[in-house]
């Protein structure tokens, strides 16, 4: 039975075997009652089960064992021995305006007596521009440069096996990053410290920063193709939860914030942890989080006093943040401006709101337990109280499968929400995360939105997928004219994917964490999208020339939504630039000033980012070797971490005689506020519940009738 249990024991051998076990001989059928009959198919069923998920898990470690999952340290050696690391965090955020300057210090301490290697795994904002690493170990202070990915991992290999001390910042996907160092030695404390550029969230009139400090697990089709992609995410989408120890181990989180807002402000806090103020120097304010636990997002707003909220913005640099040699000794004329433009168009709700096809979709896969799926059915239901006679509707929920309320949409009656309610009441949270089946139904193909009604479709979920570049496309191309928002769920949901198919979706994203008032958001979030206030924005310089700048389509804004643009031009080339579009269905432009600006940094780092998100998002089979030398390109010149670039640093003194014998340790991640893993597992990809259930209902039948047969066995037929 021990041999069963190992995962190493070829499967189709494993289920054989199991099979055999489970054949009930007739002695113990006749010596069990029907219902004891029953209670062993049950326990059969549930070792099943129990091995099937073992199996899973160990499946998802072996197709990439070096990605033990986010937000861990890993220290590793050919014995395989554990030993737990202690780690502290210290994050220093500098919000300048509208931007968001953060250092994170990561504080190892190795306490054995041997030399370690280590690999440490964590989770960034999906639109941090990563371009800086210092390796601290005692008093030497390595700094990082940036190489190709391929190159960096080399140098970084070498120098481990050559006893050097080493560190190596790399990116898996576009909010998860890994750090490796090489060769600490006995007794010293390591702190790994990188920096990254950040634009700051404007919704609703109040501003905003997220910093996520866990991570849900993903869920990964087992049909997915791009084989680079899924190496990379199979390694986040299990974990074990943390013992105690383990959580002790892995240390708190302390964030130091400073603010300088520019504007008066009528409140500052966060709605995800308690802060405590240091200093209110009036335009300056200083924060502080100790200790907070890191199974979370972090979240920090600020709201400009009434009437004090900038209609227009304009932020500039000259040159780059990181000047390469060859552009350090040009003339200031062949030099480059970077801009954030922050604009408010004219804005008023609409007199008569359109009739609205409301579609709601929810998660019901087993990452959305506990919490979030109280979360989400609370959501779901404060939607459909908001619906007026005049909309129609409908509410999907899927896991493996997509289950709907009906085959098309209802109209708002008092009935239809009353079976709706219902149908949401009895939703539960498990199995896998098969996104694109819930886009299929939701956006239907060939499927055109009646005349004069405003198509919307509301995705509850948090994100937990590990396929999103599919499902961008997916929706793409079966948006038509229906509109996609997105309400994140949860305390550590998948920003990269809920932020970017709100893009492609043209519509909005909606992050409702752990504890927040589900209720308000979701109302704000109905009144707000009740019609697009804007449409069609352009930008032009004042010749006529288009600017380059990011994102390059703006999508529709609805009430409170400004226009935000990170923009590129040669240096004093122009001096005004005109902003135009749809307001209520009438032309409207506006003409801002390029030489009235405030002066920033980092907008560079800003730029650069936003162009390699687009490269990435457009990258397919046909130009897929031309769009990574584009990416790398970009990320070699302004110094940033890519899919295709890594920071590495190297000492170049061997200090470890015996590079190769090192101790092997790993620090748990936390689980996530407020999830729960259901019904005692872990959610897996590809799961074979299904299958499990029927081969324990056969199990049932086969024992019932082995019972049957033992005690009424067949009779002779006597001779005519």
């Amino acid at each position: 039975m021990v041999k069963l249990m190992d995962m190493n024991y070829p499967s189709r051998q494993r289920r054989c075997a199991l099979a055999a076990l489970v054949q009930p001989p007739l002695w113990l059928a006749n010596s069990l009652s029907t219902g004891g009959l029953l209670l062993l198919g049950l326990l059969l069923l549930n070792l099943l089960n129990s091995v099937s998920a073992t199996a899973s898990v160990n499946r998802e470690s072996k197709l990439n064992p070096d990605w033990p999952g986010s937000g861990t340290m890993q220290l590793y050696n050919s014995s395989g021995e554990v030993a737990p690391p202690k780690l502290t965090t210290q994050v220093d955020m500098q919000i300048n305006g509208w931007t968001n300057r953060v250092t994170v210090t990561q504080s190892y301490t190795n306490d054995s007596e041997q030399w370690l290697h280590g690999r440490y795994l964590f989770p960034l904002p999906e639109n941090a521009a990563v371009d800086s690493l210092n390796m601290q170990i005692g008093e030497r202070v390595i700094e990082g440069q940036i190489q190709p990915k391929q190159k960096a991992k080399e140098m970084f290999e070498e120098a481990k096996a050559q006893g050097k001390q080493a560190s190596l910042l790399s990116q898996q996907r576009p909010n998860l990053f890994t750090a490796e160092v090489a060769n600490l030695g006995p007794g010293q404390t390591i702190k790994v410290q990188f920096s990254y550029q950040q634009q700051v969230d404007y919704r609703e009139g109040a501003l905003s920063v997220r910093f996520p400090m866990t991570y849900t697990p993903r869920y990964l089709p087992q049909d997915y193709a791009d084989v680079d992609d899924a190496a990379a995410i199979h390694g986040v989408s299990s974990f074990e939860p943390a013992t105690a120890d383990e959580a002790a181990n892995a240390g708190n989180v302390s964030i130091k914030l400073e603010l300088q807002a520019g504007l008066p402000l009528a409140t500052a806090t966060s709605p995800s942890h308690t802060l405590t103020k240091l200093a209110d120097d009036g335009d300056q304010q200083q924060f502080s989080f100790a200790n907070m636990r890191a199974d979370r997002d972090f979240i920090f707003r600020w709201q400009p006093a009434n009437g004090s909220t900038p209609q227009a913005a304009l932020f500039s640099q000259q040159g780059q943040t990181h000047q390469p040699a060859a552009v350090a000794n040009q003339s200031v004329a062949a030099a480059q401006d970077y801009s954030l433009l922050m604009l408010m168009p004219p804005q008023s709700k609409p007199e008569q709101p359109m009739p609205r096809d409301l579609v709601l979709v929810v998660d019901t896969s087993g990452s959305m337990s506990g919490a979030s799926m109280q979360q989400a059915k609370d959501a779901v239901r404060f939607a459909l109280t908001s619906l007026r006679p005049q909309d129609s509707f409908n509410v999907l929920a899927f896991n493996n499968d997509v289950t709907a309320l009906s085959p098309q949409s209802l109209p708002a009656t008092a009935s239809n929400i009353g079976r709706a309610q219902q149908f949401v009441a009895a939703l539960e949270a498990n199995g896998g995360t098969e996104m694109g089946k819930a886009l299929d139904s939701a956006l239907p193909s060939r499927y055109q939105v009646p005349q004069g009604v405003l198509r919307q479709v509301i995705f509850m979920t948090d994100g937990a997928v590990g396929n999103e570049k599919q499902l961008f496309n997916f929706i793409h191309q079966r948006l038509g004219d229906s509109r996609l928002f997105t309400v994140g769920i949860g305390s550590a949901p998948n920003g990269y994917f809920m932020k970017r198919a709100a893009q492609a979706g043209r519509g909005t994203f909606t992050y409702i964490g752990y504890g927040e008032d589900v209720a308000t958001k979701t109302v704000a979030l109905l009144e707000k999208i009740a019609a697009p206030v804007v449409t069609d924005v352009q930008l032009r310089f004042d010749d006529g020339t288009v600017p380059d700048y990011w994102p390059s389509q703006i999508p529709d804004l609805y009430l409170d939504e400004p226009v935000i643009v990170s923009i590129k031009q040669a240096h004093g080339r122009h001096s005004a630039l005109t902003i135009s579009g749809n307001v209520a269905g009438q032309f409207w432009q506006q003409q801002l000033d390029l030489t009235a600006e405030q002066r920033d940094s980092g907008l560079d780092l800003l730029w650069a980012r936003g162009q390699i998100g687009a490269l990435e998002l457009a990258q397919d089979d046909s130009n897929r070797d031309r769009t990574e030398q584009q990416i790398t390109a970009l990320a070699m010149k302004y110094h940033l971490v890519s899919r295709y670039t890594s920071l590495v640093a190297v000492d170049v003194t061997p200090v470890n005689p015996t590079p190769q014998d090192a101790r092997q340790s790993e620090l748990a991640s936390k689980m996530p506020a407020g999830w729960q893993p259901p019904m005692g597992n872990l959610p897996q990809t590809a799961s074979n519940s299904r299958l499990l259930l029927l081969l324990g209902a056969l199990l049932l039948l086969l024992g019932g009738a082995v019972c049957w047969l033992s005690r009424h066995p067949k009779q002779p037929r006597l001779a005519s």
